[in-house]
C-alpha cells in the first residue's frame, strides 16, 4: 500500500496549480492560492506583484488574453521545510495568445504554505528559458 506523503502531498498541489491555470478560470485558481498574506507573483517578464487580489487579478488578465494554455512540467523536484515547501521544475508553455501558438520554456519556483493541513500556493515566480 503506498501512502500519501508530504512531498506527495506537495507535488499534488504543484499539479492543481497547473491545472487551475490551464482551465483559465481565474476562480478555480483562487481555490488554491494561499488565503493568509503574503501571496506573491512574478510572471515571466512582469515585476513583482503582491497581495492575493493583484495576484488573482494578474491571473484573470493572462487568462482573459489567452485562448489556451496547456503546460507540461519537466522534472519537478519538492522540498519541504515545516509548513512550507517549494517546487522547481520547467514549464513547457504551449498557449494560443491573439490567434497565435506561442511556445515556450519557463524556469519556475513554486512557493507553497501548509494551511490547515492543506497546501496553497503562495509565491509562483517563473522565468523565460532563451
Amino acid at each position: 500500500m503506498t501512502t500519501f506523503n508530504d512531498q506527495d502531498a506537495v507535488l499534488f498541489a504543484n499539479a492543481a496549480f497547473y491545472r487551475a491555470v490551464e482551465s483559465l478560470n481565474g476562480d478555480l485558481l483562487e481555490e488554491i492560492l494561499a488565503r493568509h498574506e503574503p501571496v506573491r507573483v512574478v510572471h515571466p517578464g512582469w515585476p513583482l506583484i503582491s497581495g492575493r487580489a493583484n495576484v488573482k487579478a494578474s491571473w484573470e488578465r493572462i487568462f482573459d488574453n489567452a485562448g489556451v494554455m496547456q503546460f507540461t512540467i519537466v522534472d519537478p523536484e519538492a522540498h519541504l521545510d515545516g509548513d512550507f515547501a517549494w517546487v522547481t521544475c520547467t514549464e513547457k508553455l504551449t498557449s494560443v495568445q491573439s490567434g497565435r501558438v506561442v511556445e515556450g520554456l519557463v524556469a519556475t519556483t513554486n512557493l507553497f504554505r501548509r494551511e490547515n493541513g492543506d497546501w496553497r500556493i503562495a509565491h509562483h515566480h517563473g522565468s523565460p528559458v532563451m
